[in-house]
């Protein structure tokens, strides 16, 4: 489950770590993103391109805002399918947070890549209306299966794309063996460090998040 990043580089720096063409004036605010909430992500629109999107999709018959899609499942939902197949995303982050449970309270650990500037978590997009008849993009972040090292923390994680995946994952007519093979997420297998986050001002905040992405799961 992810149901929450920590992005700090800027517009600018997004463009050179992505190797993007264009102008990189635009901006961002940096700091904590939740579902609901624009985020930059990363495509492949005939060209690298970096856009903003909305978190989340939103459940047409439930009415229920879907923040994450399992690896395991993602090319069997139609709500997913379509997107996995053609629009394939990451969404860059500094750092992503996951909630331990320890001794009946959820814990929260920021979660990130020791020797990596960003990391590029794995995800699907569309192109919706918004409340205005206007039209948003809007993203999942993929999860799968929790490796070996984090699994004490939460037995779900974000799909990580490595640097040397990034143009199979971005490219639709990349083969789907291929694209299934990125999924089996063996990247950065004991490269992660977590720290305890305990400012308890957060706390209830961030209960309310993790609620959200609990329900979330599709």
């Amino acid at each position: 489950m992810c149901g929450s990043f920590l992005l700090m580089a800027l517009y600018s720096d997004l463009f050179k770590y992505y190797s993007i063409d264009g102008d990189a004036t635009g901006a961002h605010e940096p700091g904590d993103f939740f579902p609901n909430k624009r985020a930059p992500i990363i495509i492949d629109a005939g060209k690298r391109t970096l856009q903003y999107a909305k978190w989340g999709f939103l459940h047409s018959h439930k009415g229920k805002l879907i923040i994450n899609a399992r690896a395991e499942s993602v090319m069997s939902k139609p709500m997913f399918k379509d997107s996995f197949l053609y629009r394939r995303c990451v969404i860059p982050a500094n750092f992503f947070y996951e909630w331990k449970q320890e001794e009946g309270r959820k814990v929260k650990h920021k979660i990130g890549l020791r020797n990596e500037q960003l990391i590029s978590l794995g995800g699907i997009y569309k192109m919706t209306l918004d409340e205005n008849s206007r039209k948003q993009a809007t993203f999942v972040i993929i999860t799968t299966e929790a490796n070996e090292q984090l699994k004490t923390i939460h037995h779900r994680m974000p799909l990580i794309i490595r640097n040397d995946q990034l143009e199979l994952w971005l490219n639709n007519r990349t083969p789907q063996r291929q694209i299934m093979n990125i999924l089996a997420n063996d990247a950065y297998e004991d490269s992660f460090f977590s720290e305890e986050i305990t400012d308890s001002k957060r706390d209830s905040k961030d209960d309310k998040d993790d609620k959200l992405g609990q329900m979330s799961l599709f």
